[in-house]
C-alpha cells in the first residue's frame, strides 16, 4: 500500500497507539476519558468512558488544571508527576484541544522521566521543552549563570522588540530594559539577585518594559534559578507577561479611590460607607460601618477604630428602625434618597443623602443642620412669643384656640388683666422700670397657671389666661390669687395693681368671642370702680420710693408739710388751698424717682447736662400727680415749685402772682428746710443764717409778702423747733 493511500485517521491511530508515551484525552466538563492509547491503559489503568480519577487531590490528577486551561487555552502545563501504580516519575505535559463540536478537551502526554532520550523516534526532551516554551502565551527568557541570554520565546521577542533571535547571546540587561512606571528610573534586573540568592524573585507592581521599537509595556514577572539535581545554579529563567490593560484599569481604579478618599477625608460633611445586614428573608435588620471620614468621627464623637467593622446597633443601639429600613431600601434598589430627620442618639438634626455604589452597600453623606433648625425654632418662637415677658403672644393664642375651644374642655374660663398705672411708672421712672413691672405681672400670671392653661400677653399692658375645665368659681379664686401675688411684687417700693375680669363658657354653642368680651368688660368695670383709690395708692408708693431713692426721710417730708400748712393758714387761705399746699409739700419732689441716684447723691456741683436732667423732675412730678383728676391743682403746685418771683425760675419762667400760691409757699418752706439740712454737697446752715439768706432773696426769688410772714412765723417761739 502506498503512503498516499493510507487512511489519515488510521495512520494517526497507529502512531499514537505505538508511541512510547502515555496519551490521554479527557472531556473537561465531565472529566470522562475520551481517548487513551495502549500505554495509557497499561500504565494508568485508564479505560475510555471512565472518569480520569477517583480522587483528584490524592492522585494529583491532571483534571486539577481544568480551570487554568479554560482561562488560557494556549497554555501548556509541564510538571513532573509520580505514578504510584508503576512507582515511577513521569514528565507530564497538559494542554487544551478543541473538539469538533467546539468543546475543550484536556490533552495529557506523559513519558517516563528516565526514558526521555531512550530512542530517536520521539523528540529530544530539550527540544520538546523548547517547543512547549515557544508555544505558551507568557514571554520566557533563559540566561546562563553569567546573565547571557540562551533562549527567548516568540512572546519575549515581540515584547522586547528583539526579533529573529537577535537577543541571543546578549546580556539580559541589554535586551530586558525595565523602569519604574511612576519614577521613570531604571529597575535593576532580577537575574543578578536570583543568581546570588538562589531564590525566586518578582518585580514590583509598577514596572514598565521598554521595547526596542519604542513601545512600552506594563509587565508582571518572576525570575527563578535553573538548578541541577545537586542544587547547582546554571542559569535563570525569566517569565513575564504584558499586563498593560490590567495595569491601566488598576491605576484608574486606584486614582478613583484616591480621589474618593481625598474627597471623603477633606469633606466638611460626614461621610460613611456601610454594608447592609439582612435576615433570612432578606429584610434589613442592621448595617455595618466599612469606612468613615474625619468629619463623621467629629459628628459622632467616635473614632474610626470604634466604628469600622461594628454594626450601627452595636455602636448606637438607640438608632431608629426607620433609618435601617430606609437605608436597606437604598442598598437593595440602588435608588438614591435624601431624608431629613432628628437623631435621638446624637441629639442632632440632619439632611442625609444616601446612594448605593454596589448592591448591598450604601454611602451616607450627613449635613448637620442642627444650628439651622434651632435658629428656625428660635425664629418660630419669636413669632409666637412676647420678647419682653417670655409669654406667648396673641398670635399663638389664635392658633391654640381650636384645641382648647372644644366640648371636652368645658367649662372654659378666661381671665383678662390690665396693669394699673403703667403710664405713671413709665413717665416717672422710665420705660425700663415700666418693663420690669410688666415682667413682674407676667411672672404672677405664669405662677398661677396650671400646665394645661394658656397664658399670653394680650396687648401693651394686658394679659390673658385661658383656663380649660375651670368653673366660674375656680376662675374667681385664681383671680384673687393673682391680686394677692401682685400686691407682694415690689420694685423700688412700688406695688402696682392689676385690674382683672373673668368670664366662663359652659355650653358648646356659646361663642368664645363673647366670652372674651364679657371678661374684658368685667375688667374695665373693676378698673373704673377703684381707679381713684389705686391712683392714690400708687402716688403714695411713688413717694415712698422717692424717700428710699434720695435718702429723704419721712420726718423731712412731714416737717416741710408742717411749714407749708402753717404759712398757708397764717395767710388765711381757704381750707382747700391749705390742703393743696400740704399735698404739694408732700409730693413736690415726686418726679425725682426718674432721676439717676448718681445725680441725686452727687457731692460736688452738677454739670450743665446733669442740671438739665435734674430740672426735669418738676414736669415728671406733674405728670405723675395729674394722673389723678382730683389732684390737678396739686399737680400745678408740683410743676411750678421751682419758679422764681422775678421770673428766673423753671420750667416755664413764670413771674409774680402767675405762680400758684401753693407753689410759692412750698418754695419758701423747701428752701429753708434745705438750708438747715445737711446735703451731699454742703453742711447745713444755722437757723439765723438761713433766715438771713431768705430775707435777702425776698422780691427776687421769693414772694416778698409771703417771705415776711414766713420769717415772722419762724421767729415766733412756737416755731423754734
Amino acid at each position: 500500500m502506498s503512503a498516499c493511500s493510507w487512511d489519515r485517521n488510521e495512520l494517526l491511530s497507529t502512531v499514537v497507539a505505538q508511541m512510547h508515551a502515555t496519551v490521554r484525552v479527557c472531556d473537561m466538563q465531565s472529566n470522562r476519558i475520551l481517548f487513551a492509547n495502549d500505554q495509557a491503559r497499561q500504565e494508568l489503568g485508564s479505560e475510555e468512558g471512565e472518569k480520569c480519577c477517583i480522587d483528584a487531590r490524592a492522585e494529583m490528577c491532571s483534571c486539577l488544571s481544568n480551570q487554568l486551561l479554560e482561562e488560557n487555552p494556549q497554555k501548556v502545563i509541564h510538571s513532573r508527576w509520580y505514578n504510584p501504580r508503576m512507582d515511577r516519575w513521569f514528565e507530564r505535559y497538559i494542554g487544551a484541544v478543541s473538539l469538533p463540536d467546539g468543546r475543550l478537551a484536556r490533552l495529557e502526554i506523559m513519558r517516563h522521566a528516565g526514558d526521555i532520550q531512550s530512542d530517536g523516534l520521539t523528540p529530544d526532551l530539550e527540544d520538546y521543552a523548547r517547543l512547549i516554551v515557544e508555544s505558551i502565551g507568557d514571554a520566557v527568557i533563559v540566561t546562563d549563570s553569567t546573565g547571557v541570554i540562551t533562549m527567548m520565546n516568540p512572546q519575549a521577542e515581540r515584547l522586547t522588540g528583539w526579533l529573529d533571535a537577535r537577543g541571543m547571546g546578549k546580556q539580559l540587561s541589554d535586551v530586558f530594559q525595565v523602569i519604574n512606571t511612576q519614577t521613570r528610573k531604571p529597575v535593576q534586573s532580577p537575574v543578578g539577585q536570583v543568581l546570588s540568592t538562589g531564590k525566586i524573585v518578582g518585580l514590583a507592581n509598577h514596572t514598565t518594559l521598554l521595547s526596542r521599537n519604542g513601545e512600552e509595556y506594563h509587565i508582571s514577572d518572576s525570575a527563578a534559578p535553573v538548578k541541577d539535581s545537586e542544587g547547582n545554579i546554571h542559569g535563570v529563567v525569566l517569565v513575564f507577561r504584558d499586563v498593560s490593560e490590567d495595569y491601566r484599569q488598576r491605576e484608574k481604579l486606584r486614582k478613583s479611590e484616591e480621589r474618593f478618599r481625598t474627597l471623603m477625608e477633606t469633606s466638611i460633611n460626614a461621610i460613611a460607607l456601610h454594608e447592609l445586614i439582612t435576615d433570612s428573608e432578606n429584610r434589613p435588620i442592621d448595617y455595618r460601618f466599612l469606612e468613615v471620614n474625619r468629619a463623621f468621627e467629629e459628628l459622632t464623637g467616635l473614632s474610626a477604630q470604634e466604628l469600622v467593622g461594628k454594626t450601627v446597633l452595636e455602636v448606637l443601639p438607640g438608632t431608629e428602625k426607620t433609618w435601617i429600613e430606609t437605608y436597606g431600601q437604598i442598598a437593595q434598589s440602588g435608588i438614591p434618597q435624601q431624608v431629613e430627620d432628628f437623631s435621638q442618639e446624637l441629639g442632632k438634626h440632619f439632611i442625609v443623602r444616601a446612594y448605593s455604589p454596589r448592591r448591598g452597600q450604601f454611602v451616607t453623606v450627613f449635613d448637620d443642620i442642627t444650628e439651622r433648625k434651632e435658629m428656625e425654632l428660635r425664629l418660630r418662637e419669636q413669632v409666637y412669643r412676647d420678647p419682653l415677658t417670655g409669654l406667648h403672644n396673641r398670635r399663638y393664642l389664635e392658633g391654640k384656640l381650636p384645641d382648647v375651644n372644644s366640648e371636652d374642655q368645658l367649662p372654659l374660663s378666661v381671665i383678662i388683666g390690665d396693669v394699673n398705672g403703667l403710664k405713671i411708672i413709665n413717665d416717672s421712672m422710665g420705660h425700663q422700670k415700666g418693663d420690669e413691672i410688666l415682667k413682674d405681672a407676667a411672672d404672677v400670671f405664669r405662677a398661677v397657671a396650671r400646665p394645661e392653661d394658656v397664658v399670653v400677653r394680650w396687648g401693651g399692658d394686658e394679659f390673658l389666661i385661658v383656663l380649660p375645665k375651670t368653673s366660674s368659681l375656680e376662675a374667681q379664686t385664681i383671680s384673687t390669687e393673682i391680686t394677692e401675688r401682685s400686691a407682694t411684687t415690689s420694685e423700688f417700693g412700688l406695688t402696682p395693681s392689676i385690674a382683672l375680669g373673668y368670664s366662663t363658657k359652659t355650653e358648646p354653642e356659646d361663642d368664645l368671642a363673647d366670652v372674651f368680651r364679657r371678661a374684658e368688660t368685667s375688667m374695665y368695670q373693676q378698673k373704673m370702680s377703684s381707679a381713684q383709690s389705686r391712683r392714690s395708692a400708687l402716688v403714695l408708693s411713688l413717694q415712698q420710693a422717692l424717700a428710699e431713692k434720695s435718702h429723704e426721710t419721712e420726718e423731712h417730708a412731714r416737717n416741710l408739710q408742717r411749714l407749708a400748712v402753717g404759712l398757708a393758714q397764717r395767710m388765711e387761705l381757704s381750707d382747700g388751698e391749705v390742703v393743696t399746699s400740704s399735698l404739694v409739700a408732700l409730693l413736690h419732689d415726686i418726679g425725682k424717682v426718674a432721676i439717676s441716684e448718681s445725680i441725686l447723691d452727687k457731692s460736688g456741683p452738677l454739670t450743665a447736662e446733669e442740671w438739665d436732667v435734674m430740672k426735669r423732675h418738676c414736669e415728671i412730678g406733674y405728670r405723675i400727680v395729674a394722673s389723678s383728676p382730683d389732684l390737678l391743682d396739686v399737680a400745678e403746685g408740683v410743676l411750678y415749685h421751682h419758679e422764681r418771683w422775678d421770673g428766673g425760675g423753671y420750667p416755664h419762667g413764670l413771674v409774680g402772682e402767675d405762680i400758684p400760691i401753693a407753689a410759692r409757699i412750698v418754695a419758701l418752706a423747701d428752701a429753708f428746710d434745705a438750708m438747715t439740712s445737711d446735703r451731699p454737697y454742703r453742711k447745713a446752715l444755722s437757723r439765723k443764717d438761713a433766715l438771713a439768706e431768705i430775707a435777702l432773696k425776698a422780691g427776687c426769688q421769693f414772694d416778698p409778702a409771703l417771705t415776711g410772714e414766713f420769717l415772722n412765723m419762724l421767729k415766733e417761739p412756737s416755731s423754734s423747733n
